[in-house]
């Protein structure tokens, strides 16, 4: 099964979820947070993606010529 998701998503791995706590009014609270940076690079290699991905900034109209 390892396998098949490997194929399916190589890159699955270089995401994962960080625990951290804090300590607030004597209350320990426990987060998880993904890394934003390692979000963007897991997105950018997706092949899936790649027909989508826009790089540079782009101004859309409506119908009427009106500015978005």
């Amino acid at each position: 099964m390892r396998q098949y998701l490997d194929l399916l998503d190589p890159f699955r791995d270089d995401v994962g979820l960080t625990e951290a706590q804090i300590n607030h009014c004597c209350q320990m609270t426990i987060f998880y947070y993904w890394n934003v940076i390692d979000c963007i690079h897991y997105l950018i290699r997706q092949d899936t993606y790649r027909s989508d991905m826009v790089y540079a900034a782009i101004q859309e109209y409506t119908s009427s010529a009106a500015r978005l």
